[in-house]
């Protein structure tokens, strides 16, 4: 899924628009969001990702994106093109948007 396909979250962009993501970590199935404020935004999901899974990019939050079954960050660098973190579960049924199937 391609974060151009994902709703741009209304309530959460507002909050944290602008500020910088300096650490993600997990705690159990929880995403914890450390920002280089100091403050710390927790996202439950259902697991962690799996052993090896690539680090997390970081940087200055543009943009929260979503859909049924994930959650994007459009983020940006002083400099560098954006780039986005993406938490996503696996979706066995169901329909997203557009009666579009959501199942493998």
């Amino acid at each position: 899924m391609t974060t151009s396909r994902m709703s741009r979250n209304q309530k959460l962009t507002p909050v944290i628009k602008g500020r910088t993501i300096a650490k993600v970590g997990w705690d159990g199935p929880a995403a914890q969001l450390h920002f280089d404020d100091g403050s710390v935004l927790r996202i439950h999901t259902v697991a962690a990702p799996p052993a090896g899974s690539p680090p997390a990019t970081l940087g200055k939050v543009l943009a929260v994106r979503q859909s049924l079954d994930a959650i994007a960050f459009d983020l940006g660098r002083a400099g560098e093109p954006h780039g986005a973190v993406v938490l996503a579960e696996e979706q066995t049924a169901g329909r997203g948007r557009a009666g579009c199937s959501l199942a493998p």
